[in-house]
């Protein structure tokens, strides 16, 4: 959209999008997808090289969760411990020694715990098969990673099974563990009432087991051991042996519809991809509609997204909500086992302030197509306002809004029909007034002042300089922002900011995507310029490591091979955990790429990630 060039980008979200919605039609096009996938990973000798990390990218922010979420529970593991190999070579290997050692341990007790548990099932007349798994890797150290826990820490390293043959006896069976070891407080989860979105089933504890360590066993059915090993393919093979057709959406997965309607809402395929990342794929929550139907949203979800994805009318006409029947806020964040009623009136109308508060783009999706279908004529006049607005500020020729024949122009070139649409995208916020007038002073630069010289604003670093331009705008500041401190060779965008001027991220940082969602006018277009010499531009680093004697001074000799400036170096340690916050003088994105991957090689190095300085 807006004129942008189609590149390998664009290609691989619009293959990505096909994909997406033959699935939603036919089962087996996402099946054979991800075999193929795992297939490559597997053989990654027979994938050009330059292919392997962003294939394992993808698969890890992709199509990993995608099969998790469809139930494939014997293959996401091994998608998502191959992407991890391929990404993080020593990091796995680490990994690999240390849950190696830890599970070696706890594995002596084995034949104990099965055979107790054994013998207690038989006291029940109770025919169950025990067994165990080992967490893949992947895992564990995400786990690691997120909650900032040791390994000794990771309970569920091993968990027992104990597969009965219907869900009465599974119910028998907890109660069975319990007396045989007492349970954690607030350990328990029961899947089996209430499964996950993807028909995951089973119950699951941590008790106290032998020698008092923590133990996780989870119970299910021999049905609910197939379904959760199989997911989605255990349906499709099941509909397909009885000669019935399986209707996905409906009969199996309903969040799949979404992908259809994505379609017609959502035209370009990027923005179709980030929708899929952002609302299917991301952390979820689970709540409760007051007949107790579970619904499943992304996490930090609201009310008004509940509202929507129960039904588009209700969202429509929400004014209020009740959690747990107590009054709350429209922005109030739903948690897990919230019970959410939803008020509403029938001359309720949607708010622009919901897109703020929204976490879901189903819901900003349906919001802005209701202001787009029954408040067009107010949002041509909301739009000609802006436009009118920043022509005058940017001192343009006083004919250029009555100028039809260009602004139809200008609609074309962005994807509108008529310069109403355009104007009325303007008025609900889906094109900023600043995309709108860089394309007028691209088409018409006549019709503005032209600067006398080029204008430039210049940041200090000691004695070097590096140069930010503002595509056509002159005498305004510019600052680096410090919550993502872009180095030269990032991708950058800018925001007019209030009393400070033009604030410059990295295209990746996630103020940036916020405020291009809250207030996408203010966006403003900014480029690196080559200054005279190298400049150097602060940058900041998280390297997390395991901890170890000697790994200081590794980090530090890399940075003086490398000759690259340190400004500081602060270390922390939690039990066999290492933090390194470093701050260094980098000349180019490409010098601080390299020196990452240096720093990804030092032994014990788990990662080593872009960080904040504010």
């Amino acid at each position: 959209a807006g004129g942008r060039e189609w590149g390998r980008a664009d290609l691989q979200a619009e293959n990505l999008r096909k994909i997406f919605l033959a699935m939603a039609k036919d089962v087996r096009v996402i099946l054979i997808k991800l075999a193929d996938r795992l297939d490559n990973l597997r053989n990654l000798d027979g994938v050009p090289t330059a292919r392997h990390v962003p294939m394992a990218t993808e698969t890890l922010e992709i199509f990993a969760p995608l099969a998790q979420r469809l139930g494939l529970g014997r293959l996401y593991p091994e998608l998502e411990d191959l992407s991890f190999r391929c990404l993080h070579p020593e990091a796995y290997e680490q990994m690999r020694e240390q849950v190696e050692r830890v599970r070696a341990e706890r594995e002596k007790a084995v034949p104990e715990i099965v055979e107790a548990l054994t013998r207690k099932m038989a006291e029940l007349g109770i025919q169950a098969k025990i067994g165990w798994r080992a967490k893949h890797l992947y895992s564990v150290w995400r786990k690691m990673k997120g909650s900032d826990k040791g390994i000794d820490e990771v309970w569920d390293l091993i968990a027992f099974r104990i597969i009965v043959d219907s869900q009465e006896e599974c119910y028998t069976a907890l109660g069975a563990v319990h007396a045989l070891w007492p349970p954690l407080k607030d350990r328990i989860k029961d899947y089996v009432a209430v499964p996950k979105s993807n028909r995951y089933q089973s119950l699951h504890t941590t008790v106290y087991g032998p020698h008092n360590q923590p133990l996780e066993i989870q119970i299910r059915t021999q049905e609910m051991q197939r379904v959760n090993e199989f997911g989605i393919a255990a349906h499709w093979a099941y509909k397909q042996g009885k000669g019935g057709q399986t209707n996905l959406a409906h009969d199996i997965i309903p969040w799949i519809k979404l992908l259809l309607d994505w379609q017609d809402e959502t035209k370009d395929a990027r923005e179709y991809i980030e929708h899929l990342k952002l609302d299917l794929l991301a952390t979820e929550v689970f709540v409760f509609t007051p007949r107790g139907d579970v619904v499943d949203l992304p996490a930090g979800s609201t009310p008004i997204d509940f509202a929507y994805r129960v039904h588009t009318d209700v969202g429509h006409r929400c004014t209020g909500a009740k959690v747990n029947a107590k009054m709350v806020p429209l922005d109030y964040r739903l948690q897990n086992a919230d019970i959410v009623d939803v008020l509403t009136s029938k001359n309720g109308t949607p708010s622009l302030d919901w897109l703020r508060i929204c976490k879901s783009s189903h819901a900003r999706n349906k919001i802005r197509a209701w202001y787009k279908k029954e408040r067009r004529e107010e949002n041509i006049a909301r739009g000609k306002d802006a436009l009118s607005r920043e022509l005058r500020r940017q001192r343009a020729a006083e004919n250029l809004m009555s100028d039809h024949d260009l602004l139809q122009k200008i609609a074309i070139a962005l994807n509108y029909v008529t310069v109403d649409d355009m104007l009325a995208a303007v008025g609900y916020s889906e094109l900023s007034t600043q995309q709108l007038l860089l394309r007028l002073k691209e088409t018409a630069p006549e019709r503005f002042p032209q600067p006398k010289t080029k204008t430039t604003t210049t940041v200090k670093n000691k004695s070097t300089k590096q140069m930010v331009s503002v595509t056509g705008m002159q005498n305004l500041l510019v600052k680096l922002s410090r919550c993502c401190t872009p180095v030269h060779g990032d991708d950058i965008g800018g925001f007019v900011s209030q009393g400070r001027g033009v604030i410059v991220h990295r295209t990746s940082c996630r103020n940036y995507a916020s405020q291009l969602r809250e207030t996408p006018e203010r966006r403003i277009e900014v480029k690196w310029e080559r200054a005279d010499g190298h400049p150097a531009y602060p940058a900041e680093l998280d390297v997390g490591a395991l901890n170890r004697d000697g790994l200081i001074v590794d980090i530090m000799g890399v940075l003086n091979d490398a000759k690259i400036p340190t400004r500081s170096c602060r270390a922390y340690a939690k039990k066999d955990q290492a933090t390194v916050k470093l701050s260094v003088d980098i000349v180019h994105r490409q010098q601080l790429e390299d020196l990452m991957k240096r720093l990804g090689r030092v032994r014990g190095v788990l990662t080593v990630e872009r960080a904040a300085t504010g």
